[in-house]
């Protein structure tokens, strides 16, 4: 579930908020009926959940397996790595990722930011990943445009 920029949010309930909001979405602690936002979008995906873990593992196999992709960019990756509050490389999303004998085989790249505290990881994902540099990309297209660094 997205939320418009108007902040409405009285429309039908069309999405895994309405089967079962706290276990696929990041709540505030004290105050459950607001988001937890990493990425900027209104919500962040609770794949410290088992069943929403198992929903993105599922969803990445089903790709690889049956629209035989090759690899995945995940945009935001660091709110894939947040256990409890802190961007963790040994969270369970990593483990199964690397555990999985489909999912590990592909080519894995994340954009190792989100807009949480702490977000920016460049240099910290677990081996098997490659990262996309922002710094680097904002670097080159800097040059090519003539703009001073």
């Amino acid at each position: 579930t997205t939320t418009p920029p108007t902040g409405n949010h009285l429309g039908p309930t069309i999405s895994f908020r309405g089967i079962d909001n706290a276990a696929y979405y990041r709540l505030v602690d004290d105050q459950r009926q607001y988001y937890m936002d990493y990425t900027g979008t209104g919500n962040s995906l609770n794949v410290g959940n088992p069943h929403s873990l198992q929903l993105v593992m599922d969803s990445l196999r089903y790709w690889v397996l049956e629209m035989h992709v090759d690899g995945f960019r995940f945009d935001l990756a660091s709110a894939l790595a947040r256990e409890f509050y802190d961007v963790d490389r040994l969270a369970a999303f990593f483990e199964l990722v690397q555990q999985d004998p489909v999912i590990s085989q592909v080519k894995l790249i994340a954009e190792p930011w989100d807009v949480g505290p702490g977000g920016y990881q460049v240099g910290n994902f677990p081996p098997q990943w490659s990262e996309w540099n922002g710094k680097y990309r904002d670097a080159v297209r800097d040059f090519w445009r003539g703009e001073p660094n």
